[in-house]
C-alpha cells in the first residue's frame, strides 16, 4: 500500500498494482542427426542418395558460354549427388530445393548452376526408374570465410527447409520428417 501526504484530516491510501511478467517459454534444442561421410549412401524409401564430391571455385563458365562470378563476399560450392532407384517402381527425383547447406546458424539453398562440362542436377528429369542411376551437380553460394569442415550437406526428402524460421540457429527439425546429413570433409 502506498500512502500519499495531505493535510492531517485527509490521508489517502492508494493500492499499488503489481503486474506479472510473461514467463519465458522453453524451446527444446534439436540435435542434428549424426552426419555421414562424403561418398556414403543413405536410403530413403527405395532411393539411394549419395553426396560424393564437393568443389569450391570463384568463377565458372556456364553451359551457355558466359562466365559467372560469385556475389561479393561469396564463393561457389558445387555438390555432386548420385541417385539410384533400388525399388521396383518409378520414383520422383527429389527437386533441388530438398537439399541444403548448413553453415553456422544459416541454411543455404541451391541456386542456378549449369556449369559447362558438368551435368546440372536440375536437368535430371522428374522420374527415376527401377535400377536407374542418375547424378548431377548442385550449386550453392557460400561465404568466402566458410571452410568445408564448417559445412553440413542436408537432404530433406519431405521438406524444403531445415528450420521453422529462416535462418534458425537451433535447426529445429520436424520430428516426423526424415532428415539426412553429410559432413563435407572425411
Amino acid at each position: 500500500m502506498l500512502s500519499a501526504c495531505s493535510t492531517a484530516s485527509q490521508a489517502s491510501v492508494t493500492p499499488a498494482t503489481v503486474t506479472s511478467s510473461p514467463q519465458p517459454t522453453v524451446t527444446a534444442i534439436k540435435v542434428l542427426p549424426t552426419p555421414s561421410a562424403p561418398g556414403d549412401s543413405i536410403i530413403w524409401d527405395t532411393l539411394k542418395v549419395a553426396m560424393d564430391q564437393l568443389e569450391i571455385n570463384e568463377v565458372y563458365l556456364t553451359d551457355y558460354s558466359s562466365t559467372r562470378i560469385p556475389p561479393a563476399g561469396s564463393k561457389f560450392l558445387w555438390v555432386h549427388i548420385r541417385l539410384k532407384n533400388a525399388g521396383q517402381i518409378e520414383m520422383d527425383v527429389p527437386v533441388s530445393e530438398h537439399f541444403s547447406i548448413l553453415y553456422a546458424a544459416t541454411e543455404l539453398k541451391p541456386t542456378y548452376g549449369h556449369r559447362a562440362g558438368y551435368t546440372d542436377y536440375t536437368t535430371l528429369g522428374p522420374v527415376i526408374f527401377p535400377d536407374q542411376e542418375l547424378d548431377g551437380w548442385i550449386r550453392f553460394d557460400i561465404p568466402t570465410t566458410a571452410e568445408l569442415s564448417d559445412l553440413r550437406f542436408v537432404f530433406l526428402p519431405e521438406s524444403v527447409q531445415v528450420g521453422t524460421s529462416y535462418p534458425s540457429p537451433n535447426y529445429p527439425y520436424a520430428d516426423d520428417k526424415p532428415t539426412y546429413v553429410w559432413k563435407c570433409v572425411r
